[in-house]
């Protein structure tokens, strides 16, 4: 059976979090959706930073930061328009930062909820720059990819800097090692997911565990492909996973980015 990648993606933020949404959230919720929908309608007839400047306006900071979050989600999953959700995607992380930066000293939990959804759209957008998940539609040209490493060292930084939960910081370690893979720097795709591997022991959603496990597997096997001990360690941590309650999508996340760095390789990019 073949799982998208919205399913997966679903799958691991419901296994991180269990959310309740109270009635004055679903609210907002819907305010948020109306908003979204009326950006995406100006992007058909307005520039960029015009929309920009409507989600600014459209309510409050946390309001905008969200809309953010959704336009750019939209623009990715559903228009396949990589570019356009990078420039919105990076504007509202600007935003939300320079926000919070404004009511730290004022509102110091408004400036807080700003910084961890500045922090989840930088995530996302990293991860929409990520060519691993071989999504269709997607085509990731080497500026993108830049931008994407940039993004998940801006996702680690507020990740430490707002103490989130071990998780949290394990996916973080995760991203950055993801795209270390992405331009060939094995070694430093393995110190990060070993990294990650720190947070991860131990955590209730076994799921998340064995996948980074994966990931080191597969940064070693990528290196080292003709090694038959690797193949076979990294083969069993894939059957553990698939036998957890939701390991079947992310059996086949590794088994689609081990795919993916197999193939004959393109240009070469580093790291700033």
């Amino acid at each position: 059976m073949k799982f998208s990648r919205s399913h997966i993606l679903i799958t691991l933020f419901l296994l991180m979090t269990a959310v309740v949404m109270p009635t004055s959230a679903a609210s907002r919720s819907g305010t948020q959706q109306l908003a979204k929908q009326e950006a995406l309608r100006r992007l058909t007839t307005e520039d960029s930073q015009a929309v920009v400047h409507y989600i600014v306006a459209s309510g409050d900071a946390l309001h905008s930061v969200n809309v953010f979050k959704l336009v750019t989600r939209d623009l990715y999953w559903r228009s396949k328009n990589l570019t356009l959700a990078i420039v919105l995607g990076q504007a509202g992380v600007q935003f939300g930062l320079t926000e919070a930066q404004r009511l730290r000293n004022s509102d110091p939990a408004m400036a807080r909820e700003l910084r961890k959804n500045a922090k989840t759209l930088a995530y996302d957008l990293s991860s929409f720059c990520w060519p691993g998940w071989n999504e269709a539609g997607i085509t990731i040209p080497g500026v993108h990819l830049s931008i994407g490493q940039d993004l998940a060292r801006i996702n680690l930084r507020l990740a430490n800097q707002l103490g989130m939960a071990n998780v949290t910081l394990s996916r973080a370690y995760w991203l950055i090692g993801a795209h270390y893979l992405g331009i060939k720097q094995y070694e430093r795709a393995r110190r990060s997911f070993v990294e990650g591997a720190k947070y991860s022991a131990g955590s209730d959603t076994v799921e998340a565990e064995l996948l980074i496990r994966g990931y080191i597997y597969l940064a070693d096997l990528l290196k080292n492909p003709e090694n038959k001990k690797l193949r076979a360690e990294y083969a069993a941590v894939l059957e553990e996973l698939k036998q957890t309650q939701e390991g079947a999508y992310f059996g086949e996340q590794l088994e689609t980015a081990e795919y993916v760095f197999t193939r004959p390789p393109g240009g070469e990019l580093v790291l700033h």
